[in-house]
């Protein structure tokens, strides 16, 4: 249901931008920007007063951990998007509304260890002899995007502006993998019970649905 509204509004933007009337003099833009995505850059180009076509990157990384009763994860986080979107301005202003698509290379990169012994169909396993094998969360590659916000490609001058976005990069159920070579412990059982543990702190610290928040500035030539 949610992918038909997705999309349902792209088509519908896009057959918007077919019925506009062209500009007569096209504006091109790049800004630099920081939010929930990283930090990241923007090319913008004006295709008329209502619609403009965006293109974007952004990545970060920092130190961080998913723990939780069971397993310590500790690792960093790998913030990478790439993509494009067609922005509407309805009010032919600032204001825009935008769909898109998101190459998401967003993931976890970790190592695990185990808490305190744990009991598998019968047989104890402890901390030191599943060790500490690497594990990777991660979600779909391709994600869909929906926002709105305030973008000077509307307008026709040139010079420095400010630019904002709100928006939700649909990312989809965590996955997760473990790379347990080394470790005789790490059967497959064991494997099965710390990424299952993995895929749960995921989905807490990294929404399905996740939130995208911009700002930056922008320059228009």
């Amino acid at each position: 249901m949610l992918m038909k509204i997705i999309r349902t509004t792209t088509l519908f933007l896009f057959l918007q931008v077919l019925l506009m009337e062209p500009t007569s003099a096209d504006n091109f833009s790049v800004d630099a920007k920081m939010g929930s995505l990283g930090i990241g850059m923007d090319v913008s180009f004006r295709i008329s007063p209502y619609a403009s076509i965006n293109g974007s990157v952004n990545g970060f990384g920092l130190s961080t951990g998913l723990n939780n009763r069971d397993v310590d994860f500790n690792g960093t986080l790998r913030l990478l998007t790439a993509g494009a979107n067609l922005g509407i301005h309805p009010f032919c202003n600032d204001f825009k509304f935008t769909a898109g698509a998101f190459y998401n290379g967003n993931q976890f990169n970790l190592t695990s260890k185990l808490r305190h012994n744990v009991t598998l169909q019968g047989k104890i396993i402890t901390p030191e002899e599943v060790g500490k094998p690497k594990a990777t969360a991660y979600f779909n590659r391709v994600s869909p995007y929906l926002g709105i916000g305030f973008d000077s490609t509307s307008h026709t001058e040139r010079g420095w502006s400010l630019y904002g976005e709100l928006g939700i990069l649909f990312q989809g159920t965590p996955k997760a993998k473990l790379k347990a070579k080394g470790h005789s412990e790490v059967t497959p059982l064991v494997k099965n019970y710390i990424v299952s543990r993995l895929k749960i702190s995921a989905d807490k610290f990294l929404l399905n649905y996740y939130p995208v928040i911009s700002i930056g500035v922008k320059y228009s030539f």
